[in-house]
C-alpha cells in the first residue's frame, strides 16, 4: 500500500489556523527540517481534533524524503 503524497483542504479549514500548521506554513520545504517536524508531530494528541494537523505533519515528512 502506498501513501499519496498530496494534502490540501478547502480554504477556512480550521487547520489553517492551527499554531503548527502557522509554523510549517512560513517556511520553504528546502529550509524545513525533518526533526523538528517529527518532534512537533509526536507532541500531537492522538485524538480527533488532531487529525488535520498530523496530516499535515505527516506530509511535510513525505516531502522532506523526495
Amino acid at each position: 500500500m502506498s501513501t499519496a503524497i498530496n494534502w490540501s483542504v478547502p480554504p477556512g479549514d480550521p487547520v489553517l489556523q492551527h499554531p503548527l500548521y502557522q509554523r510549517f506554513a512560513s517556511s520553504t520545504i528546502g529550509s524545513l527540517d525533518a526533526t523538528s517536524v517529527k518532534q512537533a508531530l509526536q507532541g500531537a494528541l492522538a485524538d480527533n481534533e488532531s487529525a488535520s494537523v498530523v496530516a499535515y505533519l505527516s506530509w511535510l515528512l513525505r516531502i522532506l524524503q523526495l
